[in-house]
Order: structure tokens, then C-alpha cells, then sequence
């Protein structure tokens, strides 16, 4: 009886130290697999349920003209090189500020952003609405639709916030037509 009881005890302390060693590996081999996921490569998706978007600055310098190109055309106007320097400056400080405010929503969760319209941009912005909103999924699609459309441009993006309440007729969606945003040439000054 004695030899049944050591044999089902020592049985007993070897299954522990199995299901032990089990469980030890099963925990080592999913931190391996999280650390592997981790060092995965930046997954270009955005919208509710995207873990990682590609950054804003990214996509406006696609659509967008680079600085040495608004300088050349800028040669070409006739004005004078403050003048030049001043509208290349205000161009960078609004990008600056555009990627600033997605990035920011990009942490927070915003999906949806306003445009609003400065006075200076309005005639060359009839494509827009002052109840106007985008979404994050445009934005990275289509980041012409973010400001400055022009030199000297004065809109801004801003996250359209829950209780803004535009009036009756509610927001309207920035809408494509035929496929593409009738977003203004850039080769204007406000």
C-alpha cells in the first residue's frame, strides 16, 4: 500500500513539472511572437479599426508641391523675393500645421476634421462648404483636400468635434466629382 501512495505521489510531482514546463514554454513562445509583431513593418490602413496609419506628412508630400518648386514658380511672378520668402513660409507653416492637427487626431482617434475657410481663400475655395468635413480615410487617399490649396492660403483643419452643430442642414461630405476633388491649382495667390 505504501509503494502505491510514493508511485501516484511521485506520478503526481512529474505531471506538475511537465504542465510546469509547459506552461513555461507556451509563455516564452508568445513573447517571441508579440516581439515579431512588434518589429512588423507600418501597416498602411486607416479608418475605426486600423491599428496604424500612414503618417499625414507622407501623404501631403505626394500631392503637394515641394518648396523648391513653389520658389521657382514664384521667380516667375514678378515678385519681390520678401514676398517670395513670405508666401514660402506661410506654405510650410500651414502643412506644419495640418500634419499637426492629423497627427494629434491620429493619437486621439479622430475621424472626422473640418475645414475652415479664411477669408483671403474663399474665392478659390468654392469647392468647399462651411459645413464641410472629411474624414480620416480621405485624407489618406486624397490629401489634396487638405490645405493650402494656394499660396497665401488662410483655411485651416481642425477635428470636427461631436456637439458642433452646424444648423439645419447639417454637415455635408466633402464629395469627389467624377472621381476627383476640384481642389484649386496651387499657382494662385490669395
Amino acid at each position: 500500500m505504501d509503494l502505491t501512495i510514493i508511485f501516484i505521489l511521485i506520478a503526481i510531482m512529474l505531471l506538475s513539472l511537465v504542465l510546469a514546463g509547459l506552461g513555461a514554454y507556451v509563455v516564452i513562445h508568445n513573447s517571441d511572437e508579440k516581439e515579431k509583431e512588434a518589429r512588423a513593418p507600418v501597416i498602411d490602413v486607416s479608418g475605426q479599426y486600423a491599428v496604424v496609419v500612414r503618417p499625414a506628412r507622407e501623404s501631403i508630400e505626394k500631392v503637394k508641391p515641394s518648396l523648391e518648386e513653389l520658389a521657382r514658380w514664384l521667380s516667375t511672378t514678378g515678385s519681390s523675393p520678401e514676398e517670395q520668402a513670405h508666401l514660402i513660409e506661410a506654405w510650410q507653416k500651414s502643412i506644419d500645421d495640418v500634419v499637426k492637427v492629423v497627427d494629434e487626431g491620429d493619437r486621439n482617434g479622430t475621424v472626422t476634421y473640418r475645414i475652415v475657410i479664411g477669408p483671403k481663400s474663399r474665392p478659390f475655395c468654392n469647392f468647399l462648404s462651411d459645413d464641410n468635413y472629411v474624414t480620416r480615410e480621405q485624407i489618406r487617399n486624397h490629401a489634396e483636400i487638405l490645405p493650402p490649396y494656394v499660396l497665401g492660403c488662410d483655411c485651416r483643419l481642425v477635428p470636427k468635434l461631436p456637439w458642433e452643430n452646424p444648423g439645419k442642414a447639417g454637415w455635408k461630405a466633402l464629395v469627389p466629382e467624377n472621381g476627383a476633388y476640384s481642389v484649386p491649382d496651387w499657382r494662385h495667390i490669395a
